[in-house]
Order: C-alpha cells, then sequence, then structure tokens
C-alpha cells in the first residue's frame, strides 16, 4: 500500500498480504451491501495516441468514484479461482483488498489477493507490459510472490494489484489471469454496491476537509497527497495531518490502544487519543463512524505530527482537525 517526496511514516507502509500472514478474519461482509447489476454500457479501451488529461482515469470506468464503491472480494471471480486449484474462503481486509488462500491443483497453499484503488509510483513508471488494454507492471519477490500491476489512472498514479503467493511454481501466470479478469469485470460494471447509509466508503478525504482546517493543522503552504482512495495527507513546512478511513476490527469495549485516553469531538461522539514520542512525535485520534455485526465497523482516523524540531501541540491540532470534519461526514 514510496513517493518521490518525503511522505508520512503513516501512509508509507504497505503490508504484504502473503498466504498465513493475515489479521482478524474479516471474510464477512461488515454493512449490507446491495450489488448493482452490470449494466449494458462497456466502455471500450482508451486509445493510446489520446492523452489523458490530470485527474482522470484511463478509462471512465476506472473513475475513483465508482471504484471506491466497487467490492474486491466480488472480483475474485471463483470461476477464474477453479482454473489453479480449489478457493477457499473469501477474507476481506479493508474497503480496497479482498484476499482467497486456497489450494493449488496438487493441494499446494496458493493466495490470491485484488487490491482496487492502489496509488501507484514505482509501477507507473515501469509498466511495460499490457494487461486488458491497459498499462500493466510485475513484480516478483523472491520466487515466492508475484504483484501484476494494471494503471487505471496516471496522474496522481492509481490501479489495481493482483498478488499471487506461491512457492511451487510460475506465480505470475495466475496473476496475469487474474487480473485481466479484474479488469474486464470492472468494464463490465461487476461488483458496484449501495453503501451503508453514513459509510465512509464514498467519501474523498482528500476533498472533505475545507482550505481554512487544512491551513490550521499544516500551515500555509502545505502539499495534498492522496494515498489509494480512502487516505489523505497534508504536509507542511514542519508538520502534517493525515485523514484516514479504514474497515477495520472494532474492540467490544472500543480498547484500541492501551495508552488511549478519550476525548469529547462534539455531537456525542467519543474519540480514543494516543501519542507518540517517538523521532517523528505525532498524536492520533479516532472514532467509530459506523459499527456492524461481529465487530465489524469503520473508523475514522486524523493523524498529526512533525519533526521534534516543531514546537507544537500536536493532540490539540489532531482534535481541533477532527471537530471540524465530523461535521461534513454523513450520519450513520
Amino acid at each position: 500500500m514510496p513517493r518521490l517526496v518525503a511522505v508520512p511514516s503513516a501512509i508509507l507502509s504497505l503490508a504484504l498480504l502473503l498466504a498465513g500472514c493475515v489479521g482478524p478474519d474479516l471474510a464477512k461482509q461488515r454493512f449490507p451491501r446491495t450489488t448493482i447489476p452490470a449494466n449494458a454500457e462497456n466502455v471500450a479501451d482508451p486509445s493510446e495516441d489520446t492523452p489523458v488529461p490530470d485527474g482522470q482515469p484511463v478509462d471512465p470506468a476506472f473513475a475513483p468514484d465508482r471504484i471506491r464503491v466497487t467490492d474486491p472480494c466480488e472480483l475474485l471471480d471463483e470461476d477464474v479461482l477453479k482454473r489453479f486449484g480449489t478457493p477457499g474462503d473469501r477474507s476481506r481486509s479493508g474497503f480496497s483488498r479482498c484476499s482467497n488462500f486456497m489450494e493449488d491443483k496438487d493441494g499446494k497453499d496458493l493466495a490470491v489477493t485484488v487490491e482496487i484503488g492502489q496509488t501507484m509510483t514505482s509501477e507507473l513508471k515501469e509498466a511495460d507490459k499490457q494487461i486488458g488494454g491497459l498499462r500493466a507492471h510485475e513484480q516478483t519477490l523472491e520466487d515466492s510472490a508475484c504483484f501484476v500491476s494494471v494503471i487505471t489512472q496516471e496522474k496522481p498514479g492509481l490501479g489495481i494489484t493482483v498478488q499471487i503467493g506461491y512457492e511451487h511454481g510460475d506465480a505470475c501466470a495466475p496473476g496475469r489471469e487474474m487480473a485481466e479478469s479484474v479488469v474486464a469485470q470492472i468494464k463490465d460494471g461487476k461488483g458496484i454496491f449501495r453503501p451503508a447509509k453514513g459509510s465512509l466508503v464514498t467519501l474523498d478525504p482528500c476533498a472533505l476537509p475545507d482550505q481554512a482546517t487544512v491551513d490550521a493543522a499544516a500551515g500555509p503552504g502545505y502539499r495534498a497527497y492522496p494515498y489509494g482512495l480512502h487516505t489523505c495527507s497534508w504536509l507542511g513546512d514542519d508538520k502534517e495531518i493525515t485523514l484516514d478511513f479504514r474497515e477495520t476490527f472494532i474492540p467490544d469495549d472500543r480498547d484500541f490502544d492501551d495508552k488511549q485516553t478519550e476525548v469529547d469531538l462534539g455531537g456525542g461522539i467519543t474519540g480514543y487519543q494516543v501519542s507518540r514520542s517517538t523521532a517523528f512525535p505525532s498524536c492520533e485520534v479516532k472514532w467509530v463512524q459506523l459499527e456492524g455485526n461481529d465487530n465489524e465497523g469503520e473508523v475514522v482516523e486524523v493523524k498529526s505530527a512533525g519533526p521534534k524540531t516543531a514546537e507544537f501541540d500536536r493532540c490539540a491540532a489532531a482534535v481541533a482537525f477532527a471537530k471540524a470534519v465530523i461535521g461534513k461526514i454523513p450520519k450513520s
């Protein structure tokens, strides 16, 4: 989940989701999602000779607002998976990622993961292949994993990554086949759903706060950096603020962190604040936006950070930013 400029540590880590390396089982859908049937519209592949304007997808089918409401688990077509072996249960991880930990035809472990709306940096520069009429890039990892990335937007770079975890053969071959299937399904309108009332999934975090709110948190002259479709950071000269929407596990007692303290965010909303004294001190404030069954839910997290030499109250900045954006988020 690297840039040409320094970006906050909160958004640098992109976990490699390999077989046997997952957190809580999030296979169930968290909230009611009504899939919208595919319509007859099937947008043609873009012409290589036509430049794509900044901020526009290479094909309207991959528009960010459309990808936000596409269920990645619905794109793991079982008919395609059966070509590789015996599919297992689907395991969702956040809004944009879904995996199937299955067995190949010889009973060996095979992990298939699809992630949509992913930020593309090096993949964009090195895309030297074609999948489904779109530019693509392949990367292998120690002969045990292959990442097949398809570019759906160039400025800023966004795309789809199919990751195959497999130690018993060519991991890229099934990755290409699944990537072809995913691209075709999105073009056909498959997997689009109606979110639950109050869901964060439809919101663009970069567009949510107003300029005055960001100025106060990051300082004038900040630069905005989206990460995927559900995280945005604003970097100033000596401080930064990050807004992150997550679909995640909700503890029964709301005990997200042993060091957290409660803070009143107004409107009956309780926030959970954690201050971290590291080489790049930070303060995080999160709150539960939507709670479903079996400890499943959606949270908003605001993080204020800056170098040790920057003397400002990070927790006060995070709380103020949180209070400013709460009113812009739809009620459940």
